[in-house]
């Protein structure tokens, strides 16, 4: 089932096929019980993004909040920031107080960054959508992040495109590495994974109450005129079933100046030097 789940990774595809690979996926490492959270844009298009998850995802795993009720625990907010602490606060919620003693518990964190993709004269054209009838910018946290916005929000991106002297933003304004037409998919790209990046270190900094695997999948929703897509750009593993963290990471790295982007059959395919070939690091 890795393998599956490995197969999705820097690959155009359905919703439901990634929520449903996931699922299964889970399913065969047993828990004694499963938790989800979900961090999305506040951007309305991204309705069908987390109502796949929720249905193919958690219906099937969660435990019930109510009769017939299985809801995931979920962060919107502009640009789907990670924020320091929510994995704490939802395995705190999630966590089963009497397992035994070879049983543990799943946390599973999906970041969606997203952007949306149209037909053009010159071929396919993301970072914008016809929203009611107008051309509206899609990401609209991301865009305003390449415009040079002050917003609090858009700051905070902005020093996360920063992360470790690397200047993401200034290579994805730059025409010359990056065509303009491919800029907003790569900075959703950059976005979803360097999100996943500071989950994973807050995960590492987290002993959970009880044996615990975290996985935390960022993925970019590619929202179209008809049913939205999904791309995942990687997987993160933290295993605190020990008495220390061990991390691994499968997947794209977070240089948007690596990756490589071309399309079969109107879908879009991502590659860099660290995947497919990636190893465990």
């Amino acid at each position: 089932m890795t393998t599956k789940l490995h197969a999705l990774i820097g690959v155009e595809c359905k919703l439901e096929s990634t929520s449903a690979t996931l699922r299964e996926y889970v399913e065969e490492l047993a828990p004694a019980a499963v938790g989800a959270c979900h961090v999305t844009c506040s951007d309305e298009s991204e309705r069908e993004c987390a109502e796949a998850f929720r249905r193919w995802f958690a219906g099937r795993l969660l435990p019930e909040l109510k009769p017939a009720d299985r809801a995931v625990f979920h962060t919107v907010n502009l640009g789907a920031r990670y924020e320091w602490g929510t994995v704490r606060v939802a395995e705190e919620h999630y966590a089963v107080p009497n397992i035994s003693a070879r049983g543990f518990n799943l946390m599973l964190v999906k970041i969606n960054s997203h952007v949306a993709v149209r037909d053009a004269d010159e071929g396919l054209e993301y970072g914008w959508l016809d929203r009611y009838g107008c051309r509206s910018a899609c990401c609209g946290a991301l865009t305003a992040l390449m415009k040079g916005s002050q917003l609090p929000a858009v700051r905070e991106l902005e020093g996360l495109f920063a992360l470790d002297g690397l200047d993401r933003l200034g290579t994805l304004l730059d025409v010359g590495r990056v065509p303009i037409e491919r800029r907003a998919l790569l900075a959703a790209a950059v976005n979803t994974r360097l999100q996943a990046r500071r989950a994973a270190a807050d995960v590492e900094e987290h002993r959970p109450r009880r044996p615990a695997l975290f996985l935390v999948v960022p993925c970019v929703t590619i929202n179209r005129p008809g049913p939205d897509t999904e791309l995942v750009v990687g997987r993160y593993e933290v295993d605190w079933r020990g008495d220390a963290p061990t991390t691994k990471y499968r997947g794209l790295g977070d240089d948007p100046a690596a990756y490589r982007v071309t399309h079969q059959r109107r879908r879009v395919l991502i590659e860099d030097d660290q995947w497919p070939e990636a190893a465990d690091r």
